[in-house]
């Protein structure tokens, strides 16, 4: 389990389901990449079908955890992750309604849309163009709630000056994700952890049925 501190965002139930259910929900991490196609096929099954079913069935039993994953290999992950953490971290401190849902909300459209972000849909944008078409392609499905001047602040980089290499105001939490990550050894994505423990029955090619089964048996 994460850090309460991402209780808001990253958390499915909340901090709240965690002290006033009646026995503890099953944490399920899962361990997922913006950049990467089976982390957003799983994804999309669990977001638009087998979460909602597990509530309605088994109500706060299931504590869905989102673990931001970078992997190195797809060029733009780093931006994607550093750009969701961003946004994550000004839905915290601008305490706005629903940021949890709005966090899910922008992880599913960032899957949907996943095409525009690999390698050859960016080669002739710079880290910063990056960022700014993240905004723009996802602020097209979703009311994000928050300004694009007041995000990208978080994230641009800004040239001249000595060289500095301090990152930006989502190097914090991509450390902090990245330390969870090598703890756990977990380096494939998408990985889903059940109270601990990778199950690996779960999968990109698993059907939501079949999910809805694997984790009705966790009960």
């Amino acid at each position: 389990m994460i850090s309460p501190k991402y209780s808001t965002t990253h958390y499915s139930l909340g901090i709240k389901a965690l002290s006033t259910a009646k026995s503890a929900p099953h944490v399920v991490n899962l361990f997922f990449d913006y950049n990467c196609p089976f982390s957003a096929k799983l994804y999309l099954k669990l977001y638009n079908k087998v979460i909602p079913e597990l509530q309605k069935t088994h109500p706060d039993k299931f504590q869905f955890v989102y673990i931001n994953v970078v992997q190195p290999w797809h060029t733009n992950s780093t931006l994607l992750n550093e750009f969701g953490l961003a946004y994550a971290k000004v839905l915290r401190e601008k305490n706005i309604d629903d940021s949890q849902k709005l966090f899910w909300d922008f992880n599913k459209v960032v899957y949907q849309d996943k095409e525009q972000f690999y390698d050859n849909s960016t080669i002739e944008l710079t880290r910063n163009q990056i960022y700014e078409k993240i905004y723009d392609v996802v602020a097209k499905d979703l009311d994000l709630k928050v300004g694009k001047d007041d995000l990208l602040k978080e994230l641009l980089i800004k040239s001249g000056g000595e060289p500095d290499n301090a990152g930006n105001g989502a190097t914090a939490d991509v450390k902090y994700f990245t330390r969870i990550v090598r703890n756990t050894g977990i380096h494939v994505t998408p990985t889903v952890t059940v109270d601990g423990v990778v199950d690996d029955s779960i999968s990109s090619g698993t059907s939501e049925d079949e999910l809805i089964k694997v984790f009705t048996a966790k009960l």
